[in-house]
């Protein structure tokens, strides 16, 4: 269902007088999803949908599926550009298949804390490494005919009060880091959509913030969409003329028809309302989307075997080798008759974090502990055990949940508003997959702008009596009733904080004792009228035994263990931040307790973020596996057992302890600012700055050989621009790398430099190469120009610092290298 007809400004005639308001209807939304037609301008609708970690169902819907594609930060572990642009090229297939237009994504903003509740989406600390991989995913994606909106303009790395907090950051940094990379995409990439972020930046909102805006327009020269995040826009004037070109979602509440009436009454300059419809019907040309226009053609299409075939790769490059002691890795079937598999995310592994953009999996999905017996075959017994349970409550069809007839699932209904009286009228009735629900606009069977109420059903079989953790929530008063009695209400989300409840799933839980036999769960949920309505029911049984005694009791009669721990879906979440980098205690005292009976215990980290891992000395071998993408399982077990050596090196430096954080202990003040000034540097160059040595390094990895590096000179002559912002071309190094293992294998080298005077290295380059055992390569690493830039706070420009500037080839930033020099 869709919202109706936006309002139709009409062009003014031939001997009108007053200003051009033709196609000012494409400036607002048409619904959640759509952006406006205009006949006059000759512009069709155009789908704006939901990435980066694959497309989302317009609906919310879960048999609404698609491919789930690495997540940014395992991206970043490959350290490899062309497999980037073929994971967006995949994305880009499944939005050309879908009609979509343009997709939004990347996410471009840096973990400039692990603390970051939507970390998961975005690739690297390092805004040079962001830059690169991030133009490469659009690049692929944009190949299809499918534009991407790079996400968020600027400085969007806190979800904590992220509509209303504002970032203070000074110039330099503004500018030299956390611009860096959406600069990078747009020189390199040029996405056909930029989107402004919620949050204030030095006071202003972005969407509204002419400073920001300008730096895309003027200084990038940018020709693209500049988009507002969704309900991210509060003031008409201050919008349009900041320079915004849409608001999303519709019907528009400050721009589209509002836009030409700010034109007509003077307090927008036409011109602004020109420059607004040319860039939207610029994105209609290249999305094919013109009224009569021809779609181009996507450059490659891969069948449903070569785009697993893909993820599969992907998903094994990314995977980050810490440890590996005595070389158990990889691990010797012949040698192994018995071995324990131990970990929630073994069984039940995590793909991606819990926010609007929650993608539905389409087709198969191999877990890690299924791929496992696979790779093993029959000839090895394969023990499993959980050894901890989930510390939230989960959907009512995860734990085997019926409607009232019986099919699995859960019974949705909605039903008109009571007014006062009962009424038992069935608006729509659907059996669901699911029992979490959200609606953008028009709710099924009742329409966009009415009240109404949600109510799901679900029927529970309980061998024996247990105590059980029941939640509810939604955007209305929501209750909660067990076999007809009313057990908890919940009271509807603060006005100011919809969003985030709906983004959350926010539920209030009880926990009660259930009896045995069949027990029917009720939610229903009143609601108001809205821009988006949602209802959630979630359910947890009571563990009537420690799973960790089991676990530890199947490791210890094992040849080999293998642990897999990690995030749960809704542990890394949009609207949330982390109070702590740590995995669940759950997790590490698992850990503890199997590397205590068996000394042949490998470690895998399911979780997308820099962690805590306190436990990493007292376990043989340790890979990081991010959020891989559904080809996960078969990817962890071709790694294990050797059929791919793990190649991945860190995108994010982490830390031994919370305290080691940058800006650990620094919030939102009063005022809800947040001050960067006591994070930055952040990232390798904060442990650059304080001297304190992180658990691992930004950029470090092992493989299954070693490697050395042997020489490193700088090459070419440098040749500055006129303008000192485009850098300076033509530097590089050139490294020769040795391979002095057994097997062979690939490694990252990585350039840092600084300038005469400077205290801390920047990463400028970097280049993988692959070497046989035994064997030498080299290669010649061109540095980035934008590398040798510094902004000038007082000058308000770009300068290149003159005279000696050091270049150190490394495998990782905190190693020495070897030291080279050039001048400038």
């Amino acid at each position: 269902m869709t919202a109706g007809p936006a309002t139709r400004i009409p062009a003014p005639d031939a001997e009108a007088t007053g200003p051009d308001l033709t196609g000012a209807e494409l400036t607002g939304g048409l619904n959640g999803w759509s952006t406006t037609a205009s006949a006059d301008a000759g512009v069709d609708e155009m789908v704006l949908l939901d990435g980066p970690l694959g497309i989302v169902s317009k609906a919310m819907d879960e048999r609404d599926t698609s491919l789930i594609m690495p997540s940014g930060t395992s991206l970043a572990a490959t350290w490899d550009p062309a497999l980037v642009s073929d994971i967006g090229q995949l994305i880009g297939q499944q939005g050309t298949e879908r009609g979509v237009s343009a997709i939004l994504g990347p996410n471009l903003n840096l973990p400039r804390s692990p603390l970051t509740g939507r970390g998961f989406e975005m690739f690297s600390e390092d805004p040079y490494l962001t830059g690169v991989l991030g133009a490469a995913w659009v690049e692929g994606v944009q190949s299809q005919g499918v534009g991407s909106c790079t996400k968020h303009v600027v400085a969007n790395d806190t979800e904590t009060e992220r509509r209303r907090m504002n970032s203070r950051v000074d110039p330099v940094t503004l500018r030299e880091t956390y611009l860096r990379p959406f600069e990078a995409a747009v020189r390199s990439a040029n996405p056909w959509m930029l989107m402004m972020a919620y949050n204030r930046v030095n006071g202003t909102h972005c969407s509204q913030h002419s400073d920001l805006i300008n730096i895309l327009k003027k200084d990038w020269n940018y020709d693209g969409v500049v988009v507002s995040d969704w309900y991210g826009v509060d003031d008409t004037v201050a919008a349009a003329r900041a320079g915004l070109d849409l608001e999303m979602p519709g019907p528009a509440r400050y721009l589209g028809v509002h836009f030409a009436e700010a034109v007509a009454s003077g307090d927008v300059p036409e011109a602004r309302l020109r420059d607004a419809v040319e860039r939207i019907s610029r994105l209609a040309d290249r999305a094919g989307r013109r009224t009569g226009g021809a779609v181009s053609a996507p450059a490659r299409l891969r069948s449903p075997e070569e785009q697993r075939d893909v993820l599969g790769k992907a998903a094994a490059a990314s995977f980050v080798l810490l440890e590996n002691r005595d070389n158990l890795l990889p691990l010797d079937k012949s040698g192994i008759r018995t071995l324990a598999v131990v970990g929630p995310n073994a069984a039940k592994p995590c793909f991606q974090g819990g926010t609007f953009a929650t993608v539905r999996p389409e087709g198969e999905l191999v877990t890690p502990l299924d791929a496992i017996h696979e790779a093993f075959g029959p000839g090895v017994e394969i023990l499993y055990e959980p050894g901890a349970v989930p510390t939230s409550a989960v959907s009512l069809t995860e734990l085997g949940s019926t409607a009232p007839d019986g099919m699995p699932g859960v019974l949705l209904e909605v039903l008109p508003h009571a007014s006062g009286k009962a009424t038992d009228e069935v608006l729509y009735s659907e059996v669901r997959q699911a029992s979490s629900f959200v609606w953008f606009g028009p709710v099924p069977g009742l329409g966009a702008g009415l009240p109404g109420r949600a109510r799901i059903t679900a029927r529970l079989k309980l061998e024996s009596s247990a105590r059980w953790t029941l939640g509810a929530g939604g955007t209305g008063i929501s209750s909660l009733t067990v076999d007809g009695k009313l057990i908890m209400e919940v009271p509807p989300p603060a006005p100011d904080d919809v969003m985030g409840v709906v983004a959350r799933a926010e539920t209030q839980q009880i926990t009660l004792e259930l009896p045995a036999g069949e027990v029917e769960v009720v939610v229903e949920m009143a609601f108001r009228p809205g821009r988006v309505q949602a209802i959630t029911a979630v359910a947890a049984p009571e563990q009537a035994s420690d799973p960790l005694t089991d676990a530890v009791a199947i490791a210890a009669r094992a040849d080999a263990v293998i642990v897999v721990v990690g995030d749960e879906q809704g542990s890394s979440r949009e609207s949330a931040d982390r109070t702590t980098a740590a995995l669940d205690p759950a997790c590490d005292r698992l850990v503890d307790a199997v590397a205590a009976v068996n000394t042949e215990t490998v470690v895998v980290v399911n979780a997308s973020r820099a962690v805590l891992l306190p436990w990493a000395d007292k376990v043989k071998a340790l890979l990081m596996a991010w959020f891989p993408g559904q080809e996960f399982g078969r990817a962890l077990a071709s790694v294990l057992t050797g059929s791919t050596a793990p190649s991945g090196r860190l995108p994010v430096s982490f830390p031994a302890r919370n305290e080691d954080i940058p800006g650990w202990g620094v919030g939102l003040d009063a005022e809800l600012t947040l001050d960067y000034a006591a994070s930055e540097p952040m990232g390798y160059r904060h442990f650059q700055g304080t001297g304190q040595a992180p658990r691992y390094s930004f950029g470090f990895g092992l493989g299954y050989t070693e490697f050395a590096l042997v020489e490193a000179v700088a090459a070419g002559k440098a040749v500055q621009d006129t303008n000192a912002a485009d850098g300076v071309e033509g530097v590089g190094v050139r490294v020769t790398l040795r391979n002095s293992g057994h097997s062979a294998g690939r490694d990252v080298v990585q350039v840092y430099g600084r300038a005469a005077g400077e205290t801390g290295f920047r990463l400028m380059g970097f280049a993988s190469l692959d070497v046989g055992a035994g064997d030498t390569a080299e290669a010649r690493i061109a540095l980035d120009p934008l590398g040798f830039r510094r902004w000038d706070a007082a000058a308000s420009a770009w300068t290149v610092p003159a005279g000696e500037w050091e270049l150190r080839a490394a495998r990782n930033a905190a190693e020495d290298g070897i030291l080279c020099r050039i001048a400038l």
